[in-house]
């Protein structure tokens, strides 16, 4: 499901004080925001609830505080792409399906493209989540439910949590229609350092740009 990256990344997510976080959410952001990185692995798995169907994607994300993203898929291969933000600008890149076609970039303004889920879920940075009720599952699990006409068609949002290493390992979105994203991490380093290298894209020839 290639546009499911790009919703992901352009959902919700403003600001709660980091007081009425759960006692576990605070000690894990404290953690995470002491360090200017992230990179992980993930295995995404998306169901349809419209066809029954479960499709699975992995690769990298990597996050650079305050504002930069590299999400990148790797396999399976005909799902292969590429969400790059420097901050400034937003970059979704599909490579061609066979040689002699053409990739696609679609470009935007970051204005444009709301990454504060990402950066909040993925990051730590809990404290960014605005008109969002969190209640705790278990001593792991927290359901956030964003405020009604904030979130798009996302209904609710679940963090799995490592309560001894202090890490996400789970971020979970399901929406409106019934369809779920689950993204499983692992591999999770903090501070690794990230070159600008990372968080720029040059489009490679023949390839058609979209800007909006």
């Amino acid at each position: 499901m290639r546009t499911i990256i790009f919703f992901f990344i352009a959902c919700f997510l403003q600001n709660v004080f980091a007081a009425e976080l759960p006692k576990l959410l605070q000690e894990i952001e404290r953690k995470y925001t002491q360090k200017a990185t992230l990179e992980v692995e993930f295995v995404q798995e998306n169901t349809s609830a419209t066809f029954g169907k479960k499709t699975t994607t992995s690769g990298f994300i990597r996050i650079r505080r305050p504002n930069k993203v590299r999400w990148e898929t790797l396999k399976p291969s005909s799902d292969m792409n590429l969400m790059i933000s420097d901050g400034r600008k937003f970059w979704f890149y599909t490579p061609p399906f066979d040689e002699g076609e053409h990739g696609q970039v679609i470009e935007r303004k970051s204005a444009q493209v709301q990454s504060q889920l990402a950066q909040a879920l993925l990051s730590g940075s809990f404290s960014k989540a605005k008109g969002m009720s969190i209640k705790q599952e278990s001593e792991t699990r927290f359901t956030l439910v964003p405020k009604k006409g904030t979130a798009g068609t996302v209904r609710k949002a679940q963090i799995q949590v490592d309560a001894d290493q202090k890490l996400i390992t789970k971020v979970t979105l399901e929406n409106e229609g019934g369809n779920r994203s689950e993204i499983t991490l692992s591999n999770i380093e903090l501070g690794k350092p990230l070159g600008d290298e990372y968080f720029t894209f040059n489009p490679p020839p023949n390839t058609d740009r979209i800007k909006d």
